[in-house]
């Protein structure tokens, strides 16, 4: 599939746009050939970062693909089967291009990252999604699904092994996670007790701060006992190990997107001692935090 070609082929009318822009800038960066091979491999057709002000409107009658799009800043709305979806800023677009749909702005400026991606294993994703081919889903800043999106937006296809790996796995990252949150919502067995819910929103969203299991037992008026006992159950493992993987998780982000030192990402994401943020990191990825720096920067 020549993504160019077919885009331009699937939209049912000339889009509204600034007399600037060309209705191509729709999709980013186009990456010609990236889909050429036949591969298991989620596989990155075109994406980028986007800032758009009005007009911005797209009817597009079907794309073989699937569209990731994390907004950032502004809104924008999706009407998919007659009905209207709001992105709002820090929400995750997860859409089967292969169904009518249409993207308007409709807070501006409207800046969001954004990946037409495909692969040979559409048809299994497919089938994963409900009727409405759709997930939207919120995604804070530093979160798993944000980190993922900014790294693949300023990743480029290229013909090493490596960097076709690095960019399927950060896809399928993005996709399970949506697909996940999707299927989890008609599954009631499944659910998570709210407070368990809200400790983990602590760890994602408030990581730098300091907790403890007597703090949490306070702060929730639940046993600490209990609280590790069903926080294992649902996340395999235990919340002050969630916290210190959801730290380095950040750690790891800062380091391949910033120039901070090393003592500035510890204390940024919550361990003031360098030592033991040093310790924590090559605990949990077998090397230092420069070592990572070193290897993961293009």
């Amino acid at each position: 599939m020549n993504l160019l070609s077919s885009f331009k082929g699937a939209l049912i009318s000339p889009p509204k746009i600034p007399s600037t822009k060309k209705a191509e800038d729709f999709l980013g960066q186009v990456y010609l050939g990236s889909d050429a091979e036949s591969s298991p491999l989620f596989r990155l057709l075109a994406g980028g970062n986007l800032h758009i002000s009005s007009p911005w409107s797209f009817d597009i009658r079907s794309i073989d693909c699937f569209l990731l799009l994390y907004t950032k800043k502004g809104c924008g709305k999706l009407l998919l089967n007659s009905q209207v979806y709001s992105l709002n800023a820090d929400t995750l677009l997860l859409l089967d291009c292969g169904q009518r749909f249409r993207i308007d702005i409709a807070i501006a400026p409207w800046e969001y990252q954004i990946a037409f991606i495909s692969s040979d294993s559409l048809p299994y994703y497919r089938q994963l999604f409900p009727k409405e081919r759709y997930s939207l889903i919120p995604a804070s800043s530093y979160s798993e699904m944000s980190m993922c999106m900014e790294k693949l937006a300023v990743l480029t296809p290229g013909n090493s092994t490596a960097r076709k790996l690095m960019i399927s796995s950060l896809i399928n990252q993005i996709v399970s996670g949506c697909l996940t949150a999707v299927l989890m919502e008609t599954a009631a067995d499944c659910r998570i007790p709210s407070y368990l819910e809200d400790i983990r929103s602590l760890f994602d969203n408030d990581f730098q701060e300091i907790y403890t299991l007597d703090g949490l037992e306070k702060r929730f008026g639940i046993s600490k006992y209990r609280l590790c006992r069903e926080f294992s159950s649902f996340f395999h493992v235990s919340p002050l190990q969630y916290l210190n993987r959801r730290r380095i998780d950040v750690a790891k982000h800062l380091l391949c997107t910033t120039k901070y030192r090393i003592h500035e990402i510890g204390s940024m994401v919550g361990i003031d001692n360098t030592n033991h943020f040093i310790t924590l990191f090559k605990k949990y990825t077998d090397t230092t935090p420069l070592e990572y720096r070193q290897r993961m920067t293009f």
